[in-house]
């Protein structure tokens, strides 16, 4: 209800932000004192960077990329200096351009981290810089993204892609932690619906639920095992599957543990389900990195020899094209990022990471005497 009712207050705003003349006269864009509109705010802010980003990568962008000095130090069509074997610039100078536009973003809520470090109450005068001043804070944006794309070339792409590597690491803990925090507060409602009433409609959608989570998950490695492994090879892929599914039945066992529902007693396997399926679509995500097309058919490839057993017929395999970008896991990545952004721009604060700050604070900081 938070994430609805703030974006029918930042839809109020759009005038604010498309318009120079109105936020100069009046006072530069209404501010609000509702933390919850200023994170969704933020979170557009964020979409609009990432549907650039997306942007970068359509062809007729590309093809206007490759005309800015720098990008392609020779030129259309010459190679990546530093890099070994044959790599054409062209391939790359959409990724080079998200690269960019991703610095932009990462500069700018960097900027405004530090400006607001230790910012706890409205009454403290950054505040109606963090609630306000919006269309200042999106010229400023776009200000480092254009900036951005005058960036000498030099070590820039290579510095910035091992630094996204350790942040897309991080990314996917803090994804991991807001999926368990989102399970658990949807475990504990449900429980609560359960004990207040009607408990067996309740226990019957919860069990239902859970059941979905780990029936999605088992097809999923049966599917791996069928398409993502052969007989002599893939020994990478028949590892990971097979640990990352020892890894959550060793998780869904720990999660009913007489000693967890002592100290959780609103714990259960729906968190468990969850964070399986979640696993499973991480590993699905790297197998199909894997360059071995043997080990990575590609999803539009299994659908189509899907088809054609039913069908009785052999259609060629589709290798994909070099730059495509629009492959199925970075789709279902996207959502699932987007979704995550919606659901930590809607809520106060995680409930898993208030938990451990106060265990943290009872155990280390203010122990018991």
């Amino acid at each position: 209800m938070g994430a609805v009712m703030g974006l029918c207050s930042i839809a109020s705003w759009v005038p604010c932000l498309c318009s120079s003349a109105p936020c100069l006269v009046c006072a530069c864009c209404p501010s609000s004192k509702n933390s919850t509109v200023t994170r969704l705010v933020y979170a557009v802010f964020l979409l609009m960077g990432t549907i650039t980003a997306c942007l970068m990568l359509t062809p007729s962008i590309e093809s206007k990329l490759k005309e800015i000095p720098g990008f392609c130090e020779r030129g259309a069509g010459s190679h990546i200096p530093g890099m070994h074997g044959v790599v054409n610039c062209d391939s790359l100078v959409g990724f080079k351009a998200v690269y960019r536009v991703c610095f932009a973003m990462a500069m700018f809520f960097l900027l405004f981290a530090l400006i607001m470090l230790g910012l706890k109450s409205s009454k403290d005068p950054r505040a109606p810089v963090h609630n306000g001043f919006w269309f200042f804070k999106f010229a400023a944006l776009v200000g480092i993204n254009v900036g951005a794309f005058y960036i000498p070339e030099g070590a820039f792409t290579t510095v910035w892609f091992y630094i996204g590597m350790a942040g897309a690491f991080c990314f996917i803990l803090i994804q991991l932690v807001l999926l368990i925090d989102f399970a658990h507060s949807w475990n504990e409602t449900w429980v609560e619906k359960m004990e207040e009433g009607n408990s067996r409609c309740w226990y019957a959608a919860l069990l239902s639920v859970t059941g979905i989570g780990y029936g999605l998950s088992i097809t999923a490695v049966i599917l791996f095992y069928v398409y993502y492994t052969v007989k002599d090879n893939c020994a990478e892929n028949k590892f990971f599957i097979s640990f990352n599914l020892i890894l959550c039945f060793l998780a869904s066992i720990i999660s009913i543990l007489p000693k967890i529902q002592e100290a959780q007693p609103r714990s259960g396997l729906l968190q468990s389900s969850v964070i399986t399926l979640y696993t499973m679509y991480i590993t699905w995500s790297a197998m199909s990195s894997e360059p071995d097309k043997q080990c990575n058919p590609g999803l539009l490839n299994i659908i189509i020899h899907s088809k054609d057993i039913g069908n009785g017929t052999v259609t060629p395999t589709v290798t994909p094209h070099a730059g495509q970008w629009w492959d199925a896991q970075s789709i279902v990545g996207l959502a699932i990022y987007l979704l995550c952004i919606l659901y930590s721009s809607s809520i106060s604060e995680p409930l898993l990471l208030t938990g451990l700050w106060g265990w943290v604070q009872a155990s280390f900081i203010h122990p018991p005497s």
